[in-house]
């Protein structure tokens, strides 16, 4: 029986992840700026469901990874169950936190505090493994473990403005600390948003490059 080769399946899912939350923050930052917080509530809400389905499957297939890898025979393998299921499986369980919190109306700060640990982890695995060579495009796996790191390390002030200024002018203790409805420092909020953003359109843009050459590769020659 031939071995099953999902790695770019798994890639097709990084980009819808990305693409999810991409337009689910825009739409929600754009809802919030008119003031309008029953609609971003609902954006939101919208926006995590297909972020945690996504998630979920992300998971299942991560968990499947963990358990097929490496492949006996297949040179330079040996490493990927923990190389690339360990963080997949780490950033499902933060996609999946993230949908059950806002579908339950739980301050999400708290899994954003967690995305900053995990991105720290997912930022070693690229890097180490950049030393190691484990992939035959080893520069643009790093840029892809980077600007994924990047947004989970700024999912924190990301949650941080969805407790404060989305959810919690609703939710009562949603927030974090006591606050007004509306930024102090709304400058401050932009720029940490604006590179939230942006690392996710580059985690996307690199998923997708990434997903070329693999796809490329592993359609004309599967292990």
């Amino acid at each position: 029986m031939g071995f099953v080769d999902d790695l770019t399946l798994v890639l097709d899912l990084l980009i819808l992840i990305t693409v999810a939350i991409f337009y689910t923050g825009i739409m929600v930052w754009f809802e919030t700026r008119r003031k309008d917080v029953a609609r971003a509530n609902t954006h939101l809400q919208a926006g995590a469901l297909m972020i945690g389905l996504l998630g979920g499957l992300m998971g299942v297939f991560s968990v499947w990874g963990e358990l097929a890898w490496p492949i006996t025979g297949f040179p330079g393998a040996q490493s990927y169950d923990l190389f690339f299921y360990d963080v997949l499986i780490l950033l499902s369980f933060l996609l999946v936190a993230f949908a059950l919190a806002v579908r339950f109306r739980y301050p999400t700060h708290m899994v954003g505090m967690l995305g900053v640990t995990i991105g720290l982890g997912v930022l070693f695995y690229g890097f180490r493994a950049y030393q190691l060579s484990l992939t035959k495009d080893p520069f643009e796996t790093l840029l892809m473990y980077m600007a994924f790191a990047g947004v989970s390390v700024l999912s924190y002030p990301t949650t941080l403005y969805l407790d404060w200024f989305v959810v919690g002018p609703t939710v009562p203790g949603a927030d974090p600390l006591p606050s007004r409805n509306t930024p102090d420092y709304p400058w401050l909020w932009r720029i940490l948003l604006g590179l939230f953003l942006a690392s996710v359109v580059l985690a996307g843009v690199a998923s997708v490059l990434y997903g070329i050459d693999a796809a490329w590769a592993h359609l004309a020659s599967p292990p």
